[in-house]
């Protein structure tokens, strides 16, 4: 799944969740939790690929072993400041990472033949041709050219209608919770900014 299916995936969950749970939208600094879990196995796992050699994409980051008590660890991290709802978000986005690119293998139920990465270590990782940033990009870019937009039946048949219609859900709901994280963005933003122009004048003096 590409990362911003990754994200619609895990918006949609948390957000239901939320207002079912809570009776209310996601908080900004939330959603910006939830986003960074829905891409970190990726940041872990595709880096120690191109760069390092090490596995095929997903493994380590990909890992029931590893993420489980990864979102174990945060949620207790974040409950002891009193932000459980940040630990929550973390594990949405993590575990709906996992679910977005093994759903396939637990259909067919067959895990150890296309999902082992799910119990790294204890069963080998796939091998995947991709071994660098560029051949990804080639790979989608000619699934993309390939796709028979003036036909919806043939779109419908290609990996990336999921994750489009996904992505339309995802905005569509995003607009209604009010754009949360964006304000959160600006925050952090204009915090830094502030803390630069405070160091710069600092040196100045």
């Amino acid at each position: 799944m590409m990362p911003w299916g990754h994200l619609a995936v895990g918006y949609l969950v948390y957000t239901i969740g939320t207002r079912v749970w809570h009776r209310r939208p996601p908080t900004g600094e939330a959603t910006l939790v939830l986003v960074f879990g829905t891409q970190l196995p990726d940041l872990i796992d595709k880096p120690l690929q191109w760069y390092f050699g090490l596995y095929d994409g997903r493994a380590i980051g990909h890992s029931l072993l590893v993420v489980v008590p990864l979102c174990l660890a945060t949620y207790l991290f974040f409950r002891r400041h009193d932000r459980t709802d940040l630990g929550v978000a973390f594990a949405v986005g993590v575990l709906t990472h996992i679910l977005g690119d093994a759903w396939r293998a637990i259909y067919l139920g067959d895990i150890r033949g296309r999902a082992p990465y799910l119990l790294w270590p204890i069963w080998e990782p796939p091998t995947y041709s991709a071994q660098n940033p560029g051949d990804h990009l080639d790979k989608w870019l000619a699934t993309v050219r390939s796709i028979n937009f003036e036909s919806p039946s043939a779109f419908v048949d290609t990996l990336f209608s999921l994750p489009v219609v996904f992505s339309v859900l995802f905005f569509v709901l995003w607009a209604v919770d009010g754009f949360p994280g964006v304000g959160a963005t600006r925050r952090i933003l204009a915090r830094l900014r502030n803390d630069y122009v405070a160091s710069v004048r600092d040196r100045s003096r």
